[in-house]
């Protein structure tokens, strides 16, 4: 799904009103209309409602929604924050008709002593929105805080308010924490970020039917991976394919007491799909892997506890590195001998990043189209600290850009930044797969996906969307905190199954 800058998203709806053709006020009716109907279908809603609103078409939304409300026989107060002399034309029109409906449940406070949030009220947010770019202050901010301490459940209308939609490295004010956010056709980028959960809570998008054509037509770089790209990208097998035709991986990986990291890892790509393994390991875990994972071929080490050397790199269509590697300086210097000795694309992960994270100006050793797979301190091992996550997403732009790489930045909601600019942002999985292995098995899966010939950009946002739905399936039958790595990759079948299109013979 393509996503957008808050500014952009206003040209979207310009463009909507302008050419479905709607008006501001039929555009607003509806989008208001979307969100009712999700609010009054909570489980926990009451009959009680607290809707705040504010001077611009956010609260136009608020208003429409607090008449949707009244006239379905809910208990509702709407509470106009008078705080600036200016109201939109849209917010003031629904004012009006909301009053002549029932001009009681309406207060007007020009100080924020008068907006009185009730007991047992669900709030609704309605007072800034998405498109914000200065922080609360003053009286605004005085009435975000009184959301914030009331204890009520928060509903936060598009946007909660105070919240920029992308950059809030130096947003210092008031912003709404809300339960749950009712994002309007997109969600906002800042969305996005760990940093920002604690104000939007679980995001809803809502479609408003906004143009189908300015989507389309304007650009944007902001992507969340969903089921019809995967579908779009992900390659049918034919009746008479044969191993050779899905690649030969090479995986190096694994260490002494090590041993569990490079069979996840060698496991993950099995069940991806890649036509045949080779595991490069140390002497004293080759039995443990022919006992683990039979199918995969190794190639052994000279060295009883680390990798140390190998040869014909050139010979595989593939690299996976770091699962369980360690970093001893034999180990390095087989990294760099690989990556100065291969052409082939390679996925780098774990030990690995940390080996690269000791090496000066290690960007100028990497070939284009490797995958870098770091968790948030391996990054911060490679590039340095970022105050927030924004300016590390356009840092990762920047360098996927100018060095030609893909980094994956394994998160609670993981970013996928590419060479052409783009950036992916994966929002399926779950907190239980934030255990050990769990990384060591997506090396895998894209690795695998790599080897069987798929570039490198659209092996790792496909390898991390599988690895997530596995991880999710996993969830539905184990819950989180019994979730393991072998969980994720006992329910990769059931992921791909979802896309196979049954053969047919002739």
């Amino acid at each position: 799904m393509k996503f957008f800058k808050s500014s952009q998203i206003h040209e979207i709806d310009k463009y909507t009103i302008e050419n479905e053709p709607i008006t501001s006020l039929n555009l607003m009716e509806r989008a208001a209309k979307a969100v009712f109907e999700r609010i009054t279908s909570l489980a926990y809603a009451s009959r009680k409602f607290c809707v705040i609103i504010g001077p611009g078409n956010n609260g136009g939304d608020g208003l429409v929604i607090a008449r949707l409300l009244l006239t379905n026989e809910y208990e509702v107060d709407v509470y106009v924050c008078r705080f600036t002399k200016s109201m939109s034309q849209d917010c003031s029109q629904n004012l009006n008709r909301l009053k002549k409906l029932n001009k009681n449940i309406v207060h007007e406070g020009s100080k924020s002593e008068e907006i009185i949030i009730p007991e047992k009220a669900i709030i609704i947010d309605a007072i800034f929105g998405s498109g914000l770019s200065r922080e609360t202050s003053g009286e605004f901010a005085k009435v975000i805080s009184k959301i914030n301490n009331s204890g009520n459940n928060v509903i936060s209308i598009d946007t909660p308010s105070g919240l920029f939609g992308e950059d809030n490295s130096n947003n210092n004010g008031a912003i709404v924490q809300a339960n749950i956010t009712y994002a309007l056709q997109f969600p906002s980028i800042s969305m996005m970020f760990a940093e920002n959960s604690k104000f939007f809570g679980e995001i809803v998008v809502v479609p408003i039917g906004l143009s189908k054509e300015a989507i389309k037509s304007i650009h944007s770089n902001y992507y969340i991976t969903d089921k019809e790209f995967v579908k779009a990208n992900l390659k049918k097998r034919n009746r008479f394919d044969h191993k050779g035709n899905f690649g030969h991986l090479l995986l190096v990986a694994g260490s002494y007491g090590k041993a569990g990291a490079a069979v996840l890892a060698a496991k993950a790509a099995l069940k991806t799909g890649a036509g045949l393994i080779t595991a490069h390991l140390p002497t004293k875990l080759v039995d443990i892997m022919q006992i683990s994972v039979p199918e995969v071929m190794i190639s052994i080490d000279n060295n009883d506890k680390y990798c140390s050397n190998i040869e014909n790199v050139f010979k595989y269509d593939a690299v996976g590195i770091g699962p369980g590697l360690d970093t001893k300086n034999i180990s390095k210097d087989l990294l760099i001998n690989i990556l100065k000795t291969s052409n082939k694309p390679a996925v780098i992960d774990a030990d690995a990043l940390n080996i690269l994270a000791e090496i000066k100006d290690f960007l100028n050793i990497i070939n284009p189209d490797t995958i870098l797979t770091p968790h948030p301190k391996e990054f911060e091992r490679l590039f340095g600290k970022f105050d927030n996550s924004w300016k590390k997403i356009e840092f990762m732009q920047k360098i996927s850009i100018e060095k030609s790489i893909i980094i994956v930045l394994k998160a609670g909601i993981t970013t996928i930044s590419l060479p052409d600019g783009r950036v992916f942002f994966n929002t399926s999985g779950n907190p239980g797969m934030a255990t050990g292995g769990s990384g060591d098995v997506l090396t895998g899966i894209i690795a695998s996906l790599v080897t069987q010939g798929y570039s490198s950009e659209i092996a790792a946002i496909l390898g991390v969307y599988f690895h997530s739905k596995a991880g999710d399936i996993a969830k539905l039958k184990l819950g989180e905190m019994t979730l393991s790595a072998s969980s994720i990759i006992e329910n990769l079948a059931k992921t791909f199954l979802e896309f196979e299109i049954e053969a047919k013979f002739l």
